[in-house]
């Protein structure tokens, strides 16, 4: 008998903090939902003078998080009175580093790079450092160590990913049977993942079914096939959460090869244009929005510091869960300020 109380008291432990856990979830849900009012860029001025040519390194033409970052360097630039040059990176090293040489031998003042990794340019941005030209990092994490990048203008990719952990425990009632898309090759993915799977473990009856690989330059091709044939294996998988929201659709793709249309979910980052009117349409569920092209304005505004013998501003971007109950009207996510005044104000334009 004893032994018998002793295992109910600890069932109802755990059903306890399962209930907490799931309340927790619904809270963040519901405050990650709301607009976001308040400016939460830099608030220092800085003067802008001068002319300046800048080269934008895309991660691809298929990244579309990234084309609209570029959108919105090219935007500022023509604010700002700049020659603003846009490379496609076509998802491949090669291509980056190319850019960044093109960059140099073109005696550019400053360099965009729009989620193409770093690390994976190393020799480049050397060159790039000792031509005296000012680098921006978009989308990528900001390294604990000092690296020859200005600043970084990103989200924080790892709370993303815990945020979608938390919207599928939620959506899910607690019984999300998840796949799993990664891809092992950009830093800020890559920290989405890990965010995702950390938050998902204190969801008691959510599980990862299974984890699909993925890259950018392989996701047209591949993913719906990788996609329907892990829905296959899993029955009764019913969530599909992927990378990026251009990913998502080729993951999209693989629920339809299933026949899971409806009964699967799909949930991903960034706000794109045609995510945002699919999940107004019901095609989809749920994203994790950043407003990409903001982040090119401040990716120009990080310049102009560099540019003024500033210190950089390194503000984390906002962002915001998108889904069917608050999916606004524009092109995507655009963020919910008048951003484009602020920075004007901020560099006296």
């Amino acid at each position: 008998m004893a032994v018998r109380q002793a295992m109910l008291a600890f069932v109802s432990v755990l059903a306890i903090a399962a209930g907490a856990s799931a309340q927790d979830a619904k809270s963040v849900v519901d405050v990650a939902r709301q607009p976001k009012s308040a400016w939460p860029g830099p608030t220092e001025p800085v003067k802008a003078e001068g002319s300046r040519n800048i080269f934008v390194i895309t991660c691809a033409s298929q990244g579309i998080g990234c084309v609209r970052a570029a959108n919105g360097v090219v935007e500022a630039g023509g604010v700002l009175g700049w020659n603003v040059r846009v490379i496609d990176g076509r998802g491949d090293p090669a291509a980056w580093n190319a850019g960044i040489l093109s960059a140099v031998t073109a005696k550019a003042d400053g360099i965009v790079l729009a989620a193409v990794p770093p690390m994976l340019v190393g020799d480049a941005l050397a060159q790039a450092k000792a031509a005296g030209i000012s680098v921006v990092s978009v989308f990528n994490p900001k390294p604990e160590e000092a690296d020859s990048v200005f600043a970084y203008v990103r989200p924080d990719h790892v709370a993303q990913g815990a945020l979608a952990a938390d919207w599928v425990e939620v959506d899910s009632g607690g019984t999300a049977k998840i796949v799993l898309v990664e891809d092992p090759i950009f830093p800020e993915l890559v920290q989405r993942g890990a965010g995702f799977r950390e938050s998902i473990a204190s969801c008691a009856s959510c599980e990862i079914v299974e984890a699909v690989e993925s890259t950018l330059a392989t996701m047209a091709q591949r993913l719906p096939g990788a996609v329907a044939a892990a829905l296959s294996r899993h029955p009764d998988a019913n969530y599909v959460i992927a990378p990026f929201d251009s990913n998502g659709f080729f993951a999209n793709e693989g629920v339809r090869q299933a026949g899971r249309i409806g009964s699967v979910r799909l949930g991903s980052y960034e706000g794109d244009p045609q995510t945002v009117a699919a999940i107004r349409a019901g095609e989809y569920a749920m994203t994790v929005a950043d407003p990409a092209e903001w982040m090119g304005w401040q990716a120009a505004d990080e310049l102009v510091r560099a540019f003024a013998g500033a210190a950089p501003a390194n503000v984390t971007v906002i962002d915001r869960l998108i889904d069917k109950d608050n999916a606004p009207d524009t092109e995507g996510w655009l963020g919910d300020i008048d951003y484009k005044a602020e920075f004007r104000t901020l560099w006296g334009k």
